[in-house]
């Protein structure tokens, strides 16, 4: 992976956030009621939801490559997008992109009788397993899958996913960061 390449299919936050705008005409969109919103009015309308707010911060730790776009989030900053999913627990974030996603669905645990949401996906080559206790719905997760945009990605934007702004800079490679966009100035009442 080099600069170059980083340049190519990276986005910024302008270009993110018109993905994120065009990803609600999706059929796996989670908020088709924003369909009709003027870009200013999408970014207003999550500067009003801190779930939003926390997933774009959460996001901001990643490279997010041109066409990548929040489908859902949770308060707890657990979210997904076209191309991964991420984990977020006690502050620290699991990064799963969606090809080397094996497995997710909820599952009796026999040793405390709960349900749990099991996730199999590889990093680096190794299997592994996370057991959280508080999920997206597999069925959203499956409608993000199903739709497959994840499938078209080159070799290079599959490492791109799996990379963190942090192991980048150890690489002495930068990207931009995504993040929110200005939210419309509110006037007073004598405007």
């Amino acid at each position: 992976m080099n600069q170059v390449q980083i340049d190519k299919y990276v986005a910024n936050t302008q270009e993110y956030w018109d993905s994120f705008l065009n990803s609600l005409q999706a059929p796996y969109a989670f908020w088709k009621e924003c369909k009709d919103l003027s870009l200013q009015g999408w970014v207003d309308t999550c500067w009003g939801s801190p779930a939003i707010v926390q997933a774009i911060n959460n996001l901001k730790q990643f490279p997010i490559l041109k066409g990548e776009a929040l489908v859902v989030t949770l308060d707890n900053g657990m979210l997904l997008t076209n191309y991964r999913f991420i984990s977020s627990e006690a502050g620290v974030l699991i990064n799963i992109p969606l090809h080397n996603m094996k497995h997710y669905d909820i599952q009796t645990d026999a040793s405390d009788k709960g349900n749990d949401l099991v996730i199999k996906y590889s990093k680096s080559g190794e299997d592994k397993i996370l057991r959280i206790d508080y999920w997206i719905k597999d069925e959203i997760v499956a409608a993000v899958r199903d739709a497959g945009e994840f499938k078209t990605l080159t070799d290079i934007q599959k490492e791109i996913l799996e990379i963190s702004h942090y192991e980048l800079s150890k690489l002495s490679i930068n990207a931009p960061k995504v993040g929110m966009l200005e939210k419309t100035e509110e006037k007073g009442c004598f405007g």
